[in-house]
């Protein structure tokens, strides 16, 4: 610390213990009140705001689509955000590159800024930090519990469908294929690509049925499905984003 600014805070503090208040009872009351507020809030929101129980868990589904709990539904759009890059770097990103910085800011942090100012309104740059993380960790939160929870069993909002390529939604749905793409919205973010667009790559359907029997992991292999459902399949993955929207 500069000398000046020592001898300005020395000064600061100086005034302050002059004009403060005592900790008993001021701030012993402010505490307890907060405390108080705190209590009666979880009760509030515990009555008003209740907890669903839902279905029982089939541990035999293959269409379920995991959801975490709130308080990583930040770390659940990161790994929306890292998704269709390759199979690791969504898991490497999300869970340990962005979360170990963010640690190691919090601990180098006190080291980095280490003027003795306790009050927000002389503490601008840390203050900023402060704001410009909490508000990136609420907004990815948000964008995480808006992620559709479904895994397209009520349909895809599609339009133009001719008959072949309702066929090959209905392909697409039975096969939960949901469970691992995302079409217009609908369905889960990874580890497979958004399939909103896929007509736009020009592919043929033999081309694609070709895919669809020996395609690269993680995606399984459906050379099992008859050669009039890999048809329907190819014709609706092909349209979309052209003919299918």
């Amino acid at each position: 610390m500069k000398p000046a600014d020592k001898r300005a805070y020395d000064k600061d503090y100086a005034n302050a213990k002059k004009t403060g208040k005592p900790f008993f009872p001021y701030a012993i009351f402010k505490d307890t009140i907060i405390a108080g507020l705190t209590v009666v809030s979880i009760i509030v929101l515990a009555i008003v705001v209740k907890v669903e129980v839902g279905e029982p868990v089939n541990p035999a589904t293959t269409d379920f689509v995991p959801r975490p709990e709130w308080y990583f539904y930040f770390a659940f759009e990161l790994l929306k955000i890292f998704a269709n890059q390759d199979v690791l770097t969504p898991v490497i990103m999300a869970t340990f590159m962005v979360p170990n910085i963010m640690i190691i800011l919090l601990v180098v942090w006190p080291f980095i800024d280490r003027g003795p100012e306790r009050r927000i309104w002389k503490r601008p740059f840390a203050m900023g930090l402060v704001v410009i993380v909490t508000g990136m960790l609420c907004y990815l939160t948000y964008l995480g519990a808006q992620t559709p929870a479904g895994v397209a069993k009520g349909g895809l909002p599609v339009s133009g469908l001719d008959e072949e390529a309702t066929k090959g939604m209905a392909v697409y749905i039975a096969n939960g294929c949901g469970s691992c793409h995302m079409v217009a919205g609908v369905g889960a973010p990874g580890p497979g690509p958004d399939l909103t667009n896929e007509g736009a790559k020009g592919w043929d359907n033999a081309k694609m049925v070709a895919w669809l029997k020996a395609p690269k992991a993680p995606m399984p292999s459906y050379a099992s499905l008859s050669p009039a459902d890999l048809e329907a399949l190819a014709t609706f993955v092909n349209g979309l984003g052209t003919k299918y929207k």
